[in-house]
């Protein structure tokens, strides 16, 4: 009697484990799935709205530049919360200051959506020899007061720049000369890795609907 009570209760426990195994790898699996969906659709609304999401994220140089109010500028700056990373310049006639303008709309969104606490949007000047943190304080609050101008020296621009896929070169000569650069912009994450690549037109609601897609996925 006690062998068939003893044969019971091992097939209870062998059963139960069974039961047990089979609820862990279900709820793996919906993690799992519902991991590569969530990916899968935040990468569709990027897409949507001109911005590439990349597979793996990407390291950033080690850089030492200047903010507009003169204190220092890092790769570690970048981290602890999402960037939008605009490269440009104070002589810039159009693109520029349309950028920054576009920039001011969604930041003003993305406050109503409760996110913008969490967001600091950047331009790194590419003329550094004009761009002074002096010029740049002028500049760039004018557009929003909570975002940053960061300029230095010309090499530390230039590897970071490349990092972040952008490029740029004076143009002309003497002291009207421009600098033609690319129109992208960067979003890094709070860990400080370089995520995904907005391309343009920069208009407003693209920018909202990016941010908005990476933040709460």
């Amino acid at each position: 009697m006690s062998e068939q009570l003893a044969a019971k209760q091992k097939q209870a426990v062998g059963l139960t484990v069974t039961i047990l195994a089979v609820v862990v790898v279900f709820i793996i699996g919906m993690m799992l799935w519902k991991y590569a969906n969530t990916g899968s659709d935040v990468a569709a609304v990027l897409e949507q709205n001109q911005t590439v999401l990349f597979d793996a994220p990407r390291m950033l140089p080690s850089v030492n530049l200047t903010r507009h109010d003169g204190s220092s500028f890092s790769t570690d700056s970048l981290k602890g919360q999402w960037d939008i990373v605009n490269f440009g310049y104070t002589y810039c006639p159009d693109i520029c200051p349309t950028n920054m303008a576009d920039l001011n709309i969604a930041y003003k969104s993305l406050t109503e959506l409760g996110l913008a606490d969490q967001i600091q949007v950047w331009m790194i000047s590419v003329d550094p020899q004009r761009d002074t943190p002096e010029q740049l304080a002028q500049y760039v609050p004018y557009f929003n007061e909570n975002f940053i101008g960061v300029t230095g020296e010309i090499d530390q621009i230039s590897t970071f720049a490349t990092q972040l896929s952008a490029v740029f070169y004076p143009e002309g000569s003497g002291e009207g000369y421009t600098v033609a650069h690319s129109d992208n912009m960067a979003i890094v994450d709070p860990q400080g890795h370089f995520v995904a690549l907005m391309r343009p037109p920069h208009r407003p609601g693209n920018i909202t609907a990016v941010m908005q897609a990476l933040m709460i996925e």
